[in-house]
């Protein structure tokens, strides 16, 4: 990255162009070889999604891909996990073959992810390298390799690349899914069909979460502490818009699932506490938030913000977006708000997203390499 500061997109920027790249990823599947040969080729029945940060998040949303699309088990520890404390195989069902350990480093060079990847491979499991940085350690160090095709993002807090990663990865699950037969041409299809349909909205929802932000500007720069709340397959959006939030408007942020967040937090929230509440889909747990969110307006406090696509009465303070998509791609929706409101807040309040307010890098989170 060449670019001067001023040169650099912005992170609102990087998140109103997400749309293009998500087309891209839909349009040009060329990236998909690799990975196609590596799944039909081998019997795979238990996959791990290894990742760091932003990309421990992602690699949350896209094992609930793989379960429900590929019907293997798929679990997504933290790299230090997975090599210090994880039982890859306790039961002993799985053979040494029948496992794949994917790796997703936008840079190719997070350290626990790059040491969990070249320990999976000494152990002698098959390993898929995951990055946007082409001729990177974690393309060296891997069996097999998967291009991101987000393109690179320009400033250190992640957005584009989050939600490129879902739909690109959600194309890969597709592809494989149609070469091993475990879907019908007319699945096929129509699951095409919704991911297009996905993509060609997503500037609505972008668009709507910036005119949700303008609506209660005043009440979000004042905030002081907040939690985002999710359940499901939003409960990886919730993390990531903890994490996106914190690192950027450096406010305290947490991010829980919807019942655990009544189990222990509620005693030490106050009336300063902001509540984001993520509402998908009209089964219990929709039903049970519904319930949750007056509760929490009543006894808590009046900053209570609902984030849906459901046919929601909500007021001013709440974002009800005018298109939804599947439940399993409604991350790729519903992080947007977080993302949205996390770079529209700096900008108010005068945090450069652009500059990094760490000073002393002696302690490294990148893997030696010679870039």
């Amino acid at each position: 990255m060449n670019k001067s500061i001023e040169e650099r997109m912005s992170m609102i920027q990087h998140i109103e162009d997400t749309p293009r790249v998500c087309m891209n990823a839909f349009n040009d599947r060329t990236y998909a070889k690799q990975f196609i040969d590596a799944f039909t080729q081998h019997d795979f029945r238990k996959v791990f999604l290894i990742g760091a940060g932003t990309s421990h998040n992602v690699a949350l949303v896209i094992r609930n891909i793989f379960i429900k699309m590929l019907g293997v088990e798929a679990v997504a520890p933290e790299g230090n996990l997975f090599i210090y404390t994880e039982e890859i195989n306790p039961s002993k069902v799985f053979r040494d073959d029948q496992i794949c350990v994917i790796g997703f480093s936008q840079h190719g060079d997070s350290i626990s992810t790059c040491m969990a990847m070249k320990h999976a491979k000494d152990l002698g499991y098959y390993t898929i390298g995951v990055s946007e940085q082409l001729d990177s350690v974690i393309e060296k160090l891997t069996d097999s390799y998967v291009h991101l095709v987000c393109e690179e993002e320009e400033i250190g807090p992640e957005t584009r690349g989050y939600t490129e990663t879902i739909i690109q990865f959600y194309v890969l699950a597709l592809e494989v899914a149609k070469a091993k037969g475990l879907i019908t041409e007319a699945e096929y299809e129509q699951h095409n069909k919704e991911l297009k349909t996905c993509i060609e909205q997503m500037h609505t929802v972008i668009e709507e979460s910036i005119d949700w932000y303008h609506r209660n500007k005043d009440e979000f720069i004042a905030m002081t502490k907040s939690s985002i709340c999710g359940y499901g397959y939003n409960l990886p959006t919730a993390y990531e818009g903890r994490l996106k939030f914190f690192e950027t408007f450096a406010r305290p942020c947490t991010g829980y699932e919807q019942e655990e967040q009544m189990h222990g937090p509620l005693r030490a929230y106050n009336s300063d506490n902001y509540i984001f509440m993520i509402a998908e889909g009209n089964g219990y747990e929709y039903s049970r938030c519904m319930e949750i969110i007056p509760y929490y307006k009543r006894v808590l406090t009046k900053h209570v913000f609902v984030v849906t696509g459901e046919a929601y009465e909500g007021t001013d303070k709440d974002l009800v977006l005018s298109v939804k998509t599947t439940a399993l791609l409604s991350p790729a929706y519903y992080v947007i708000p977080f993302q949205v409101l996390s770079a529209l807040v700096c900008e108010d309040v005068g945090i450069n997203t652009k500059i990094s307010p760490l000073k002393d890098r002696s302690i490294s989170s990148h893997y030696p390499n010679d870039r």
